[in-house]
This record gives structure tokens, C-alpha cells and sequence, in this order.
């Protein structure tokens, strides 16, 4: 029986990005090939369609998240021992594409957490947690001694700005060193979100934006830094559709248009 899906606002947003990975997995030539999302999107009882997602929409989505993977690949082949703390999950199926043998915690809203735990399998060295990520006390499940690599992904943008730098800063306060990866939209994106039918229609709403990168350094004491990625210049572009190609290709020279959604991999 296909599992029933009643979610709304920023939680919703999560069937977008499990739609465009499974678009991708069915491809000839997939950028992801996750076969997890597209057996979740089967099992799913849930219209993809109202979700109006252009192909650059899960284009964007599917680069991201490949890109995103690699990182954390190279991260983890150094630091063996590592936590992983996955913020906004979502039905992302990270910690099994990737099987690393660490300590890793998916977080997300509880309804997100009930949905995933009866879609995923257990696995030793994994665990979810149920709270909203702007909320203080989950954090004393994770543990305090170790390096940490801290994952929000299609997470920090549909938060206010004091939500977001206060988690971040709660990230460096409570881990002594690690890395921070996620994406973030340019203040222009932010204003013109509200045409967004994507958003229309799950009601969901952007509000944080970064503009220059080392702002957020000097808004959270000790983050460095150190990678930025713009999915318009990702190499794996030309595996995509000609058109989409041909968008990014057009975007590329235009900074504001390079950057207006951007991966960023901080330190500290």
C-alpha cells in the first residue's frame, strides 16, 4: 500500500527534490543514479506534478546533491571518525548512497521522521532525530568530542536570518572542529522567490540570502571559507539535456546569475 503524504510548507519542498533525483535515476546516463529516491517516489502516494518543477529546477537539484556527495566523500576519507549531522533530511538518502562506517544523525520535523522511518531501513551507526532544527535541545544527543561534518542542505534559505546564523554559531559552539556544507540563495533570489510556483504551491518561503560568502564568517565566529560551487559551472553539466545545458551555459559569465544558488563549505 503506497504511503500517504500530508505534508505542507517547507517540509513539502522535500518531494521536490525526491522527484528530481528520481527523474534523474531513470535517465540513460544519470548524474546521481539514486536508485533509493526513485523506489521512494514509487511508493509514494503523492501527484509530482502540482509541484510545477521546471527541468533547470531539478537540474539544479540533482548537481547539487552529486556535488554535495563528493564533498562529503573527500571529507570522510579523512577524517574516518567523524559525526555526521544532516540537518533537514528530508527523504534524502545520503547516508546510505554514501554507507560511510561513522556515527551519523539525520534530523528533521518529526512528521519528516515518522514519514522516513517507515520508508528507510535501519543500519548500524545511524539514527534520526525528530525536532526542528531552530529548536536547542536535540542537540545534546549528538556527541561533543569528535570532528563533525555538519550537512544542511535545501535547508538554511527558508529560514530567517537570526534562525540561520544562530544555528550555525550553535554548530561551532558545540563541536570543537569540522566542516559546514550547505547551499544558500543571493539577496536577489530572495526577493523574487515569491513568483516562485515551486514555492506557491507547497507555501513555502525563502529568508535568509548570502551576498558575499565572508559575511557569514564575520557573522559566526571561527567558520572559514574554504570551496564555492555554482551548479552552472559543474562539469557533470554535460550529461544533462541540451537545453539545460545550454541555460547554464548562459548563465555562467553573469556573476549574479552564476552565483544566485551556491554551495559553500566552510571549516572550523
Amino acid at each position: 500500500m503506497a504511503e500517504q503524504i500530508r505534508l505542507t510548507g517547507a517540509q513539502e519542498t522535500l518531494m521536490g527534490t525526491l522527484h528530481a533525483k528520481a527523474v534523474d535515476a531513470c535517465t540513460a546516463d544519470p548524474v546521481l543514479g539514486d536508485a533509493i529516491a526513485l523506489d521512494l517516489s514509487k511508493r509514494i502516494d503523492y501527484d509530482f506534478r502540482r509541484l510545477k518543477m521546471k527541468p533547470a529546477d531539478r537540474m539544479a537539484v540533482v548537481l547539487r546533491t552529486n556535488r554535495l556527495d563528493a564533498w562529503v566523500r573527500r571529507f570522510l576519507a579523512g577524517h574516518p571518525d567523524a559525526v555526521v549531522l544532516h540537518l533537514g533530511c528530508g527523504l534524502d538518502a545520503r547516508a546510505f548512497r554514501i554507507d560511510a562506517p561513522v556515527e551519523w544523525f539525520d534530523v528533521d520535523h518529526p512528521d519528516v521522521i515518522e514519514l522516513r522511518d517507515r520508508l528507510f531501513p535501519s543500519r548500524d551507526g545511524y539514527r534520526t532525530i525528530a525536532a526542528s532544527v531552530t529548536e536547542t535541545g536535540w542537540l545534546e544527543q549528538i556527541p561533543a568530542d569528535r570532528t563533525t561534518l555538519v550537512i544542511a542542505e535545501g535547508l538554511l534559505m527558508y529560514l530567517g536570518q537570526l534562525d540561520a546564523v544562530g544555528l550555525l554559531r550553535r554548530m561551532t559552539d558545540r563541536f570543537p572542529d569540522g566542516e559546514m556544507m550547505f547551499d544558500a540563495v543571493r539577496p536577489w533570489v530572495l526577493r523574487l522567490s515569491r513568483y516562485s510556483g515551486f514555492l506557491r504551491v507547497t507555501g513555502a518561503s525563502f529568508g535568509w540570502a548570502v551576498g558575499d560568502p565572508h559575511d557569514v564568517e564575520r557573522q559566526v565566529p571561527g567558520l572559514r571559507l574554504v570551496a564555492e560551487h555554482s551548479p552552472v559551472t559543474d562539469p557533470e553539466l554535460v550529461r544533462m539535456p541540451a537545453a539545460e545545458r545550454l541555460s547554464a551555459r548562459a548563465m555562467a559569465p553573469i556573476a549574479p546569475l552564476r552565483n544566485a544558488i551556491r554551495l559553500l563549505r566552510y571549516r572550523f
